[in-house]
């Protein structure tokens, strides 16, 4: 049997963790043994009881023979210039979403990757969701007619996890409430099951957070194929986790636990009346997305998320808070 990929992760913290133990006792195909923290001391406890080495910078991971690839779960704004060295070092990487800040970055490091014949793509687990592919599928046979609407919703509640001066809050960080944390889920869920996102308007406002981040934010989409798609974050109030699609021949509406995978249901509603429910059995899907990434490394299948999808996400990522600011909409 072929070794585990190996695999240093960036950031060790809550994120972190959840990728790391996702595959280290359980996947025989991947496995991480470097972590990468500013501060080694601060994270080594956590590193040790997962069998990682902490080292302080990524420089230092990627001199590292044994160090196949590279997982960033590290501050968004830092990931354009992270992408930039583990290319540089000709070492694929995965980039948790956002993948870049602006569409900018995320061109100029996709086309780096490109010349450089090295992988890098973007960590989108909800695509892993059994009800996602089921969506997907049904939508491209045709089984609920022409694709008029998806509505998304990815609300949690916010208030008093961050304290002033946390990194998810510093600007530019987590613009427009929700966005960076949940609702570029469904931007990249919306893209999968309909194609690229052509506009945005948006609308985002702070009425009850003490800190700096919008509770409610809420944007209407227009697709490149005529279809249209609207998401709503809300950062303050009961978990939520939408995605209904409409189409001619009925809907099929995706609900589930906002913050635990596993729960999800479907209902197929026709326009006939007709009326199908499923239940999906859990699934591990950081497990799924990581185990992907090693098998895009050895060659063994295709990246997740595509290019261009991940310009596509990030462009319209971009344009919600611009927006919002602006009181308009805004090409994508």
């Amino acid at each position: 049997m072929t070794a585990p990929t190996q695999l240093a992760i960036v950031g060790l913290g809550r994120w972190g963790k959840v990728l790391v133990d996702a595959v280290q006792t359980t996947s025989p195909t991947v496995r991480f043994v470097t972590a990468v923290s500013r501060d080694p001391a601060h994270i080594d406890g956590d590193a040790k009881a997962r069998g990682l080495t902490a080292v302080a910078t990524l420089a230092e991971a990627l001199a590292d023979p044994a160090v196949e690839g590279v997982v960033l779960a590290s501050p968004h704004s830092a990931h354009a210039g992270q992408i930039a060295q583990c290319i540089a070092a000709g070492r694929p990487v995965l980039v948790e979403k956002p993948f870049t800040l602006t569409k900018a970055d995320a061109e100029a490091a996709l086309a780096a990757a490109d010349e450089a014949g090295v992988l890098v793509t973007a960590a989108h687990n909800r695509r892993f969701l059994a009800p996602m592919v089921t969506l997907k599928e049904m939508i491209e046979a045709g089984a609920l007619g022409t694709l008029l609407h998806i509505e998304t919703n990815f609300s949690s509640d916010m208030t008093g996890r961050y304290q002033a001066g946390h990194w998810r809050i510093a600007p530019g960080e987590s613009p427009a409430g929700g966005l960076a944390g949940s609702g570029i889920h469904h931007i990249d869920g919306i893209i999968y099951l309909a194609g690229p996102i052509a506009e945005v308007f948006a609308v985002s406002c702070r009425r009850v957070h003490d800190v700096p981040l919008d509770d409610t934010t809420v944007v209407t989409m227009r697709l490149a194929s005529g279809a249209t798609a609207s998401l709503l974050m809300m950062t303050a109030t009961a978990p939520t986790y939408r995605i209904v699609a409409y189409g001619t021949k009925g809907k099929a509406e995706i609900n589930g636990d906002a913050a635990r995978r596993g729960s999800e249901t479907m209902v197929v509603t026709l326009t006939d009346g007709s009326e199908t429910r499923r239940a999906f059995e859990p699934f591990d899907i950081e497990r799924a997305e990581v185990e992907a990434f090693a098998a895009s490394i050895r060659g063994e299948a295709p990246a997740q998320v595509t290019p261009a999808d991940i310009v596509n996400g990030i462009a319209a990522f971009e344009a919600v808070p611009a927006s919002a600011e602006a009181g308009r909409p805004i090409a994508v």
